[in-house]
C-alpha cells in the first residue's frame, strides 16, 4: 500500500473510531441526506453542504474529512469521491453489525438509501 493510500485509510479509520459505536447510527442517518457528521475535532461534510465562497469548499462532488488538533498533530483535510466514501462506510457498517447484530437490517436499509442518494446504484 502506498503512503497516500495508507494515510487515507488511517484517517478514515480515525474518523470512524472517533464516532465510536454510540454515534454511528446518527452519522449514517445523516449520510442518507448527504449531510456530514462529526464529533469534536473530527468531522466530514458532503460537497453540497458548502458554497464556493465558503471556507473549506472542495468542489461539487465527494466527501471531505476534517481533522483538527488534538486529533492529529497538524490540521488536515482529506477529500474522497463517493465510491471511496461508500467503501469505507461499508467496512465501518460491517464492524457495527458485528457488535450489534440486531441492527443488521436497519444498517442495510441505510446503506441502500445512501447508494441511491449518491447515485452509486
Amino acid at each position: 500500500m502506498n503512503t497516500k493510500k495508507k494515510r487515507e485509510k488511517d484517517l478514515i479509520e480515525l474518523y470512524y473510531a472517533n464516532l465510536g459505536q454510540s454515534y454511528f447510527l446518527d452519522a449514517i442517518k445523516n449520510y442518507c441526506n448527504r449531510q456530514g457528521f462529526g464529533i469534536g475535532a473530527v468531522w466530514c461534510l458532503f460537497a453540497n453542504e458548502l458554497q464556493p465562497w465558503e471556507e473549506g469548499y472542495f468542489g461539487e462532488t465527494g466527501v471531505a474529512y476534517f481533522y483538527e488538533y488534538p486529533a492529529v498533530e497538524k490540521d488536515e483535510v482529506l477529500v474522497v469521491d463517493f465510491d471511496v466514501f461508500f467503501d469505507y462506510l461499508q467496512k465501518a457498517s460491517k464492524d457495527f453489525i458485528e457488535r450489534h447484530p440486531s441492527r443488521e437490517n436497519e444498517i442495510f436499509q441505510y446503506l441502500e438509501e445512501i447508494k441511491r442518494t449518491l447515485k452509486l446504484v
